[in-house]
């Protein structure tokens, strides 16, 4: 059973009309350094239109006029996010994002009781079932949930098997978020950016997590993030589990997030505790 447009809900794309639409184009800067901001999430709220910055911190969006009165929020690790109403932006503007307070690691004595690893979420490299992005806009996210028991963990490897890859080069964000009140990924736990590179055209993708010294204590969320524009999302699908942990989705940067479920994407992560 393949499920390849399983993700991808054709009622909910959005047509402009060429007549009735805003261009906003803009570059995000570093307050201090002055230096250009890349990968920050660009977006309309609970909206399906967003984007990401590319590497000299600029950005192009298209808004439909009936929602030029709205705000843009704008979001990026390291940085204290932003919102910005869509009218401000005219033909062109510089936005200055202020670096967030660096939180030093917590030091943990670790006793000699030897540490249990296992592997937690959507482990599977099935080829019968199939799952992917639900969008091709930079900032479409999956994501899985995974249950912490109050446990403190250590993420030691983040990993996901690809099915089918019809691109040279797939490029991926890896981002950690806490669990909101209403149950949806919430706040990026990362200090940095974690990017995912592959050229893999069926097989698994491990990525060490070792280095980034990643420990939660509660519930968290693991999720995978369009980062570079391939095209058609229809050249990459994941193994995917019929009964496991449920996939939650959005299609755009600060987009709403939404569950499918039992249908589990499989990305997974062995944690040491």
């Amino acid at each position: 059973m393949l499920l390849r447009n399983y993700l991808l809900p054709l009622s909910m794309l959005l047509f402009v009309s060429a007549t009735s639409q805003t261009i906003v184009n803009g570059k995000l800067k570093d307050g201090v350094s002055q230096k250009p901001i890349f990968l920050a999430n660009i977006g309309i709220p609970n909206r399906i239109i967003g984007t990401l910055s590319n590497d000299s911190g600029e950005f192009k969006i298209v808004i439909p006029d009936s929602l030029k009165e709205e705000k843009l929020k704008i979001s990026v690790i390291g940085y204290e996010s932003k919102e910005i109403k869509i009218s401000e932006f005219g033909s062109y503007k510089e936005v200055f994002l202020n670096p967030a307070p660096v939180k030093l690691n917590e030091v943990t004595i670790v006793s000699s009781k030897k540490l249990k690893v296992k592997t937690l979420g959507n482990y599977t490299q099935t080829k019968l079932m199939l799952g992917g992005f639900s969008s091709n806009q930079l900032g479409a996210e999956i994501a899985v949930k995974i249950e912490c028991h109050k446990k403190k963990m250590r993420l030691n490897k983040f990993a996901f098997h690809i099915v089918m890859n019809k691109f040279e080069k797939a490029l991926f964000r890896f981002n950690v978020y806490t669990v909101g009140k209403n149950g949806m990924p919430d706040k990026n736990i990362l200090p940095e950016n974690i990017i995912i590179e592959t050229s893999i055209t069926n097989g698994t993708v491990e990525v060490d997590l070792k280095p980034f010294y990643i420990t939660v204590d509660e519930d968290y969320f693991i999720a995978l993030e369009w980062i570079k524009d391939l095209g058609d999302v229809k050249g990459l699908f994941f193994s995917t589990k019929l009964i496991g942990h449920g996939t939650y989705f959005r299609q755009a940067s600060q987009a709403n997030w939404e569950k499918i479920k039992p249908l589990g994407i499989g990305l997974y992560v062995e944690v040491e505790y």
